[in-house]
């Protein structure tokens, strides 16, 4: 029997071992064949990245190389997934399971990705087979001249903004000069029209007329042709016999003088005169002097061909438009700008500056529509006619093509004296217009704007025939582009940048414009029509005033708003009356087209951003870096280059900052995506896009199930009925990102997420343990995983260690307290941050400085407990809040040493027992910018080690911090505070200010931010003030914002040389009955609001507004309780 057993166990360890080695073989060639066909298919995935970063909308000419382009999109997505899924499985042999017959087990993971492999080599090479037998493309890259000839009956050609400029604008500018002299108004304007004669001299004449045909409303009209010589009797004789033709009652009997009559006639009645051919500017003086001058909107046109009298006539030399290739120039005084204090004396100052350092160009730039133009004008009105600056000056807009010779023609036109302006024929051809104009640069004190600069080529030119060295004269460049700005500018601080309007001065020059018998301005602010479209205008004053414009104009104007509103960037392309805003859709469609692929996608993912909605910066860059959109280059990280192409999308106004925000050089916290821009690209049809259209789709309002409801990228929009039919009809197959406004319902997690990347649900309500739970085991694929604001989770399941490819993890201002060890399994985990939420939680960030005070009432909640094994993570660049204070925390300040990649950390429970190893961590952190700390009371002292030489550590300075809180309150400030070189922001808690720590502060010269919160145990003086040697010296140079808060009275006094960039300045008081002083506010020569919060007072109020009467920039005041 012994025998027996133990020859069947022979004989099953023998089949075992055999087993054993046929699946340890079958899992090695698996392996290998997997490797082989995978090193394949990413060579042809790189081979489809480079042929979608060449594929051009040119080059998609028909519906077929469009579908075409469209599968090797797809496909390179899908491929792209499939290499992922193989890069992260498990190494692990699984030799064991395949001991078991497939029949009875679940797929294992290498026998999945064998078959995708297989499954993609099959596609990419149908696709390739594909191209050849339809000869979609040549060999070239371009589509096959045979598919251009089938398409060429269809197809729509994409013009570019080169070739709309080259085309004749006549029409449009003609259609601009008939709005402008009947524009309303009401006191008496006068128009001066110049132009070269010819065909455009006709043109703008015959749209005169247009005007004066259609002026049949006014009470007296006249149109007179003007003798040479000039007879004023003649004149006013003309001009009453048709006053009296208008229907104006004669005269019964004759009267002593003409100007009498014509008193008489135009008695409480507009009148409106054309007045053709003057020639001289006496005629003008006796003409002016004849026509009495009345606040009733009365027009006054003159047409002339003599430019020094068409300036004269207005007296407003600087305001001027060149149209139709500067043969066309017109003269019209312009309304006050509205919202731009600030910007016309930060201009000012960059003129001055060029003046007085002997520079000779600076230059504007912004987007099209923003009022660049209308800026300059302002500055040269004051420069040039009010304060004699300059000697001369000249306006010309670049035409294009460029001719530098006509371009100097025009700028020598309005250089020259009046006498020398008459040129004789036999004379002019001998003239060499360029060789003049630079020498009056040269030897006169010059200010001229060279408007609608588009290239650096163009300049290039300009710049080799007009500038010389050295001279007095200043030239202004206005262009849309920043590059060329720079390019053409003296220096980077010449470089004037002009941003949108604030939604407030939006609707104030809305209410400006659009008043009208048809139109009442009353109530704007509440009719919310309204304002959804002028939030639309992006802040573009040629946007709003073109729509102010029509409404004042509409009978019907609720319904014409309503109908713009609907569909609001194709009514304003398609409609004759905005021709004025073609211009700017065309920059857009091709300032859009010629951006980078890779750029191209980053600004279409801002479209998965409600256009109501606020944003954190920070969650918009690591989204783009968990989609793979921002990649690592040979030396900045993703992160990196996600903030570096924010910053450039912030310089181009894509993205701006939120209402009632001060702008500062620092990086905007939360932004808002320009609302012109965004309304734009989602109007774009999907050609237009066929190469990087990220497939976005939106579920809001009420939606109906369809089975074609499928893409890359879903939002779930807060207006959203939360179908669950509707919502099962979804193809998820694709699906990488999902974000949630509003209200979470279990049913949005589904298993066929496969390859689902981002999970964002930041401030989603309804989220619970158990759906996170569930969001684990399903998607095993998440980078990125944001729970911010979710109140209901209060803890983090160990299973989250299974999330292998997770980067992001984002639990702030939920419940969760403790983080699991299984956190340590994350080895690609770059970003944890977890503060648990305060009792009075608010998703808007907390900005107020004496806010920060709350922080202090549930300082024991602040962090979370991190289990040893922290150090593992190395690719972590930000961390926060660890609270040291708990069980275990001098282990974790240990192992914070080996994070070294850390560039954010925030930290807990600090104090006297556990400082000391805190400085000694901290210290060995090079690459640290920002740096938070909750002190606990016993904190005497305790971060005076942070600096070399008070311990053993020799690496890496905190010196280089930009951002540094501290809530305690600390007692006073440390003594290494003045070796911050490099501090940009800083939020402190501290007992009080003393003279040495106000001078300390302000010596740090690259502070913008600094936000207190002082507890003074008496009465607070703080005195921004800094002396030496018994001189008042320059301090807190850079600062833009400053917020204080005191539990106590505050007195806030200002010296003359402190704070002169001041933007915002926000105070307030922590406890009911506190007051607050202000002195010396008129010093802040660049102050634009002042924010008073916890105060009411009335002696305060007007104390403040005393103080503002005669301040420069004359700063908004706002008083909360």
């Amino acid at each position: 029997m012994a025998d027996v057993v133990l020859g069947v166990a022979k004989s099953l360890v023998e089949g075992t071992i055999t087993k054993a080695q046929a699946a340890i073989e079958e899992s090695s060639k698996l392996q290998q064949s997997a490797q082989r066909d995978l090193v394949f298919i990413a060579g042809e995935f790189e081979m489809m990245q480079s042929f979608l970063s060449t594929t051009t909308e040119e080059q998609v000419t028909n519906n077929i190389v469009g579908t075409w382009v469209a599968q090797v999109l797809d496909l390179a997505y899908d491929v792209e997934d499939g290499i992922e899924f193989v890069v992260h499985l498990d190494n692990k042999s699984d030799w064991l399971p395949r001991l078991i017959p497939s029949c009875m087990r679940r797929p294992l993971p290498l026998d999945e990705a064998v078959s995708i492999i297989e499954q993609l080599k099959a596609r990419v090479q149908d696709v390739n087979q594909r191209k050849e037998r339809y000869k979609l493309m040549s060999d070239s890259g371009g589509p096959n001249p045979e598919m251009k000839q089938l398409a060429s009956a269809g197809s729509s050609s994409f013009v570019m903004l080169a070739e709309e400029r080259s085309t004749p604008t006549k029409q449009q500018d003609m259609d601009a000069l008939t709005k402008l002299v009947t524009r309303r108004g009401s006191d008496r304007q006068v128009i001066t029209v110049w132009e070269l004669g010819g065909d455009l001299g006709a043109a703008s004449k015959s749209s005169i007329r247009k005007a004066y045909d259609n002026a049949k409303n006014w009470g007296c009209r006249a149109w007179i042709k003007l003798g040479n010589p000039f007879n004023l009797n003649e004149f006013s004789r003309s001009l009453i016999d048709q006053f009296c033709g208008n229907g104006v009652q004669g005269r019964n009997q004759a009267p002593p003088t003409e100007d009498y009559l014509i008193h008489e006639q135009v008695n409480n009645r507009r009148y409106f005169v054309v007045l053709e051919d003057l020639s001289t500017k006496e005629d003008w003086d006796a003409i002016l002097g004849s026509l009495p001058d009345r606040s009733d909107g009365s027009r006054i046109v003159v047409l002339t061909q003599r430019f020094q009298v068409a300036r004269y006539c207005t007296g407003l030399p600087y305001v001027q438009y060149f149209w139709a290739n500067n043969s066309v120039c017109v003269f019209f005084e312009e309304g006050s700008l509205i919202g731009r204090m600030s910007d016309i004396n930060q201009l000012s100052g960059y003129l001055a500056k060029a003046r007085m350092e002997a520079l000779q160009v600076m230059s504007v730039w912004g987007i099209p529509g923003v009022g660049k133009s209308a800026l300059v004008r302002n500055l040269c009105h004051k420069k040039v006619l009010q304060h004699h600056k300059f000697e001369k000056h000249g306006w010309v807009n670049v035409s294009h093509p460029f001719d530098v010779r006509d371009f100097s023609q025009c700028l020598l036109l309005q250089l020259v004296d009046s006498h020398s302006l008459e040129l004789e024929a036999n004379d002019e051809a001998s003239r060499d217009p360029v060789e003049e104009c630079r020498n009056l640069l040269r030897r006169h004190k010059c200010l001229v704007v060279i408007d609608d600069l588009q290239s650096t080529q163009e300049w290039k030119i300009i710049q080799d025939a007009l500038v010389s060295r050295p001279t007095e004269s200043v030239i202004i460049v206005i262009t849309n582009e920043d590059t060329i700005a720079i390019n053409c500018a003296d220096r980077k601080d010449l470089v004037f940048n002009v941003k949108p309007l604030g939604i407030g001065a939006a609707i104030d020059l809305f209410k400006t414009m659009a008043e009208s018998p048809y139109f009442s301005v009353d109530g704007i602010e509440k009719d919310s029509v309204l304002q959804q479209l002028i939030s639309k205008c992006g802040g573009l004053p040629k946007v709003i005033v073109a729509i102010a414009d029509i409404l004042a104009q509409a009978f019907n104007w609720t319904e014409k708003a309503s109908i713009l509103n609907g569909s609001f960037v194709p009514n304003l392309e398609t409609s004759p009356e905005f021709c004025c805003l073609r211009g700017l859709f065309s920059w857009m469609r091709c300032y859009l087209g010629a951006l980078p692929r890779h750029i191209r996608k980053h600004v279409a993912y801002l479209l998965i951003f409600p256009g109501d909605s606020s944003i954190r910066r920070r969650r918009l860059v690591m989204r783009w870096g968990a989609e793979g959109y921002s990649t690592d280059t040979e030396n900045h990280t993703s992160d990196e280059n996600g903030e570096d192409l924010f910053s450039r999308l912030v310089k181009q106004t894509m993205i701006q900052p939120p209402p009632l925000t001060t702008t500062t050089d620092m990086r905007m916290v939360s932004f808002e995506v320009n609302t012109i821009f965004r309304e734009y690209m989602i109007s774009r049809p999907l050609k237009e896009n066929i190469a990087t259209a990220i497939e976005l789709f939106v579920l809001k309002g009420a939606c109906s199930p369809t089975s074609r409801r499928r893409g890359r990228h879903l939002v779930i929009e807060q207006s959203w009925d939360r179908d669950r039919i509707v919502f099962q009809n979804i193809d998820f197959s694709r699906l990488r990102s999902l974000t949630v406004f509003g209200e979470w319902k279990p049913f949005f997690i589904s298993e066929n997420m496969k390859v689902l990347r981002v999970l964002d649900l930041e401030d989603a309500s309804g989220v619970t343990n158990k759906d996170l739970q569930n969001m684990i085991k399903l998607l095993p694929r998440l980078k990125f995983l944001s729970l911010r604001g979710c109140r209901e989770i209060n803890y983090l399941p160990c299973s989250v260690g299974e999330l292998r490819q997770l980067q992001i993890l984002d639990v702030t201002y939920t419940n969760i307290v403790t983080i699991p060890t299984s956190i340590t399994e994350l080895k690609k985990l770059q970003y944890i941050h977890a503060v648990p939420a305060p009792p009075e939680y608010s998703s808007a960030p907390h900005t107020v400085a004496f806010k920060s005070s709350k922080l202090h009432r549930y300082l024991q909640l602040v962090g979370v407990q991190v289990m040893s094994g922290i150090g593992k993570l190395t690719a972590l660049h930000t961390l926060g809040v660890v609270n040291i204070g708990a069980a275990g925390g001098k282990v974790i300040l240990k192992e914070l040493r080996n994070l070294t990649q850390l560039r954010k950390l925030g930290v807990s429970g600090i104090s006297k027992k556990n400082g000391k190893e805190f400085c000694s961590a901290i210290l060995c952190h090079s690459r640290l910018e920002s740096l938070s700390v909750w002190l606990n009371k016993d904190n005497q002292d305790c971060l005076d080690g942070m600096v070399h030489g008070n311990t053993n550590e020799t690496s890496g300075p905190v010196n280089k911090l930009q951002s540094l809180k501290l809530y305690g309150p600390v007692e006073k400030l440390a003594m290494w505070t003045k070796q911050l070189n490099n501090l940009r922001k800083l939020n402190l808690e501290i007992s009080t200010l003393s003279e040495a720590d106000i001078k300390v502060l302000g010596g740090l010269k690259e502070l913008r931010i600094l936000r207190l919160c002082i507890n003074p145990q008496k009465n607070g003086n703080l005195k921004f003030y800094v002396e030496i040697a018994g001189v008042e010296d320059r301090c807190y140079e850079m600062m833009k914002v400053l917020e204080i808060g005191s539990r106590s009275n505050l007195h806030l006094t200002f010296g003359s040389l402190a704070m002169k960039n001041l933007e915002l300045l926000t105070a307030g008081s922590c406890s009911n009955g506190s007051q607050l002083r202000f002195d010396g506010l008129k010093h802040l020569s660049k102050l634009k609001d002042v924010r008073v919060i916890g105060s009411k007072d009335e002696t305060l109020e007007k104390n403040l507004k005393d103080q503002f009467a005669d301040h420069t920039s004359k700063p908004a005041l706002e008083l909360e309780e």
